[in-house]
């Protein structure tokens, strides 16, 4: 969420005051989630509280928000739809399907989105598109460390070729998805990387996007 709220800001160009308290907003609208799973999950003797909690949060992030947006909170109304699929995905789909992996990227996504609009007063759903697009790779990257099948191999191959495709339609340079040869190594070599190794090699992998954002973006 960090480096894709970065991302909104360093294309923008600038950083107004309210950008730490929309930051803030998004890490409580992230961490209401966990709320979330322990209420749909049932596991406390008061799983009303765990609702409460969630909504106390969702309530105060969006607290944090007006004052800074105002208006402009209407312009994300429609993105709304992003993090409702994600909780439904969650729910009936599980935490550790790959739909509910790339939905919870797509809404992490959300960040730069909001970053620039907190800067700009736009709304960029260019820059939305390719931040999910270059970050939902990592869940494909994960899935081949994890089960090095052929068909994972296959699929991670397939999407950064999806991820190229999707960038020239939009016109974004296909140049920031540099980071992503390593996605293509990986599954055709299958090089051995210890999994916290991978979480930091992903880390790096979405600082060397950010930069080339920064550079290419227009």
């Amino acid at each position: 969420m960090t480096l894709s709220y970065l991302t909104g800001l360093v294309v923008s160009g600038r950083v107004t005051p309210g950008a730490v308290a929309v930051f803030m907003a998004i890490a409580l609208y992230i961490n209401s989630k966990q709320a979330f799973v322990l209420w749909m999950r049932r596991r406390e003797g008061n799983p009303s509280r765990s609702l409460a909690v969630f909504v106390l949060q969702v309530l105060a992030a969006t607290m944090l928000l007006l004052p800074v947006l105002g208006k402009g909170l209407v312009l994300l109304m429609p993105y709304a739809l992003v993090p409702f699929a994600y909780l439904l995905c969650l729910k009936f789909l599980g935490e550790h399907s790959i739909i509910t992996e790339i939905s919870g990227f797509v809404l992490l996504s959300l960040s730069a989105l909001a970053a620039k609009l907190t800067a700009t007063g736009v709304i960029d759903p260019v820059l939305f598109t390719a931040v999910a697009v270059f970050f939902i790779a990592g869940v494909f990257r994960v899935r081949v460390q994890f089960a090095k099948g052929m068909l994972q191999r296959i699929l991670m191959i397939i999407y950064v070729g999806f991820a190229i495709a999707a960038y020239w339609l939009m016109h974004t340079p296909v140049l920031v998805l540099l980071p992503l040869i390593d996605n293509l190594i990986f599954s055709i070599t299958l090089y051995r990387l210890k999994l916290r190794v991978t979480g930091w090699l992903e880390v790096l992998k979405g600082v060397a996007f950010l930069l080339l954002m920064a550079m290419n973006y227009h």
